[in-house]
């Protein structure tokens, strides 16, 4: 059970605590396809695995229950011998031990921290269609650069409350994919905006950056960040 303990140690570092609670499925499946250095779980292991994370044996060995506690609640849920409740109960008492629960907690939002002490940048590519006033239609492309720092850490931490609270644990690029995401999201929404918000001339690309982009700055500005350096440009097609 060493090997069961070991995978469920990295996947609460790849994860959080959460997801393991909300979707055991998703444990079971990863154990099988392949865990820890490529090791693949008897599909057997895995459904126990999987069958107790559901009856949140995890979390009464996570909130400090004894082993007699952890072993009588899997015999009772799961209808398991003595032995195997036991070595199930094993794995739980020692994920949950008190060398890797501080090792959990001294690591705790590490990655905001890191991610709040760089600068960043994204890169974004963009295409729509102007809708013209008789019926034509023009591809357009946009191209942007972004630039941005923290300003305000409380901010964004509150804009990632559920991101952090899921998996304390993301790296700071982790974090930078995430509002790379949606600040690409928002770059997508205010191009097809500016594209057509005027169906007799054409989308005049070289204020879409500012003129276009406002209320998106308004808003990444509302999450913390503060934009550093912030270009574009982009074109239309007319040909046939």
């Amino acid at each position: 059970m060493n090997d069961v303990i070991e995978f469920l140690k990295d996947y609460i570092w790849k994860n959080g605590f959460e997801k393991m609670s909300d979707d055991p499925f998703a444990v079971y499946k990863d154990m099988v396809k392949g865990g820890r250095n490529k090791q693949r779980f008897a599909p057997k292991t895995a459904r126990l695995v999987m069958i107790t994370l559901m009856s949140k044996a995890h979390e009464m060995a996570r909130e400090g229950a004894s082993a007699d506690a952890v072993i009588s609640h899997i015999q009772s849920e799961h209808y398991l011998n003595k032995k195997a409740a036991r070595d199930i109960a094993f794995v739980y008492l020692e994920l949950f031990n008190d060398e890797n629960r501080k090792s959990w907690n001294d690591a705790k939002e590490i990655g905001f921290e890191e991610f709040c002490e760089a600068e960043w940048t994204v890169e974004w590519d963009g295409s729509c269609d102007w809708h013209t006033k008789n019926g034509g239609s023009y591809p357009c492309s946009a191209q942007a650069s972004l630039t941005f720092i923290v300003e305000d850490k409380e901010k964004l931490h509150s804009h990632l409350a559920s991101e952090l609270k899921s998996n304390p644990f993301l790296s700071a690029d982790d974090i930078y994919g995430i509002l790379m995401k949606q600040i690409e999201d928002d770059l997508d929404n205010d191009m097809d905006e500016y594209c057509n918000a005027d169906d007799y001339y054409e989308p005049y690309w070289e204020e879409f950056v500012g003129e276009g982009t406002y209320e998106s700055e308004n808003k990444w500005r509302s999450w913390g960040l503060e934009p550093v350096e912030f270009t574009g440009s982009g074109d239309i097609d007319f040909e046939p």
